[in-house]
C-alpha cells in the first residue's frame, strides 16, 4: 500500500481510532490504483490473518504477474 500510495494504509491522530480502522480494514483506496492493485491490497489488509494470502499467493497475484504488452 505504502509503495503505491506514499502513505500508510491506517492513519489516525488517536490510538483508539487507529485500532478501529485496522480492525475494520478502513483505509482509502486512491482512484489512480488499478483494479488488480486494489484487489491485492484488499486481500493483504484483511483483518483476519487467516484470510490473508500466503507469500506464494501474493507473488502469484495478477497485479504482480500481469505482463504489459508493447514493452520491449
Amino acid at each position: 500500500y505504502t509503495a503505491l500510495t506514499g502513505h500508510a494504509p491506517f492513519e489516525a491522530r488517536h490510538r483508539p481510532e487507529l485500532y478501529r480502522r485496522i480492525r475494520g480494514a478502513l483505509y482509502p483506496l486512491p482512484p489512480q490504483l488499478s483494479p488488480p492493485a486494489r484487489a491485492l491490497i484488499a486481500h493483504m489488509l484483511q483483518p483476519d490473518p487467516a484470510a490473508r494470502p500466503s507469500l506464494a499467493g501474493v507473488l502469484g497475484h495478477p497485479f504482480l504477474t500481469q505482463v504489459k504488452r508493447g514493452l520491449g
